[in-house]
């Protein structure tokens, strides 16, 4: 068996194992290496001294001293071969140099699937949790384009627009990055368990945080400067007013990234966010030209390929130039339509619902999903 006291550690070890410990964040990562050139004193018996002469607190002090050891440093590096995760820290040349040039940048991540999209162009996609169907809506169509230009979709695997975003990378067999508010073990929201599996799978997952940490609502607006940070610009797709979305753009805007706003109806609430950024100098975006105009160093020369949609009837195309953006209830529908379309109309609704062309929503609505 090896032996444990004289296996070969490195720097970036006895990192992992210090950001495993609760309390000890990027900061102070990032100052025990600038003040000491390296992790090793941790395995010194001057080690607490050493520490009582940085400002930190006497928890975080009493943790590092208790935790950090060359057998415990060797039992997580072990652990860590074992997992299904991996990790890069700021010592490693394969450290994203994107992160490096941030004003607060991650000492570490943890990832999951395909670190490669991380070396391709990448657009953030962000918005409100609760999306209008005209948000959702736009939100798949930019995104999209956007992939088939050859853009990496980068977004928080949030409810709503985040979500969308995601979803329609994938649909589009294109590449997303999904930034996450917690550790890199957790699934927030739930629901989004079999999304987070998929992207596991077809895309990247990451994290800067502790693999088993929870998520909490201070983590959230942290993460969206890495969102921005991974990405050439920010798409806001529907933002309340003081919407986290928002933070994302600030982000953005301190990095000097592009910030791209699709408008929406002025009697939207989640319209607020979008306008007031058109209004304070965003590029207000209507289609992917728009976006390409600002980003076009770092787009495919391939054209753009419509989206491929299945055929539609005469029936079926009737209806669907009734359904807009706007939800409209079934009876409206009905009134609208001749004796024949009536008497099919529940039947002309689900086909268009089993092509992805128009959703259902609850109390008998129905709004368009995309261009036919």
């Amino acid at each position: 068996m090896r032996d444990i006291g004289t296996a070969r550690l490195e720097d970036r070890d006895i990192l992992y194992s210090l950001a495993l410990i609760q309390g000890v964040g990027r900061k102070t990562l990032y100052q025990l290496y600038q003040r000491f050139g390296s992790y090793f004193f941790l395995f010194e018996s001057s080690a607490g001294e050493r520490l009582s002469s940085m400002r930190l607190s006497n928890a975080v002090q009493k943790a590092i001293v208790q935790t950090i050891n060359r057998q415990r440093v060797l039992a997580d590096k072990q652990q860590r071969a074992g997992s299904d995760f991996s990790f890069v820290c700021f010592l490693d040349e394969q450290f994203p140099p994107l992160l490096k040039e941030i004003p607060d940048p991650p000492a570490v991540l943890f990832y999951r699937g395909n670190f490669d999209l991380l070396s391709r162009p990448m657009i953030g996609v962000v918005g409100t949790r609760r999306p209008t169907p005209y948000g959702r809506a736009a939100c798949r169509y930019l995104t999209t384009d956007l992939v088939q230009a050859g853009f990496v979709i980068v977004s928080g695997l949030a409810q709503g627009i985040d979500t969308e975003a995601h979803r329609a990378a994938l649909e589009s067999n294109g590449g997303t990055v999904a930034v996450l508010g917690c550790g890199i073990e957790q699934v927030y929201p739930r629901q989004n368990r079999s999304l987070y599996r998929n992207i596991a799978q077809s895309g990247l997952l990451v994290s800067e945080y502790a693999p088993m940490e929870l998520p909490k609502p201070g983590l959230f607006p942290e993460r969206n400067r890495l969102i921005s940070a991974f990405s050439m610009g920010v798409l806001i797709v529907e933002a309340a007013e003081r919407s986290g979305s928002l933070i994302t753009a600030d982000c953005a805007l301190e990095q000097g990234k592009e910030v791209f706003a699709v408008p929406g109806p002025i009697f939207s609430s989640v319209s607020t966010g979008p306008h007031n950024l058109i209004k304070q100098g965003a590029k207000l975006i209507t289609n992917l030209d728009d976006i390409i105009e600002e980003l076009s160093p770092y787009v495919s020369t391939e054209p753009v390929l419509p989206s491929s949609t299945p055929a539609l009837d005469a029936g079926e195309r009737q209806l669907l130039s009734l359904v807009g953006y706007d939800p409209i209830h079934w009876e409206e529908l009905f009134e609208q339509l001749d004796h024949t379309a009536r008497s099919t109309l529940d039947c002309t609704l689900l086909h268009l619902e089993s092509k992805g062309i128009i959703a259902a929503l609850p109390g008998g609505y129905y709004v368009k999903q995309k261009e036919a």
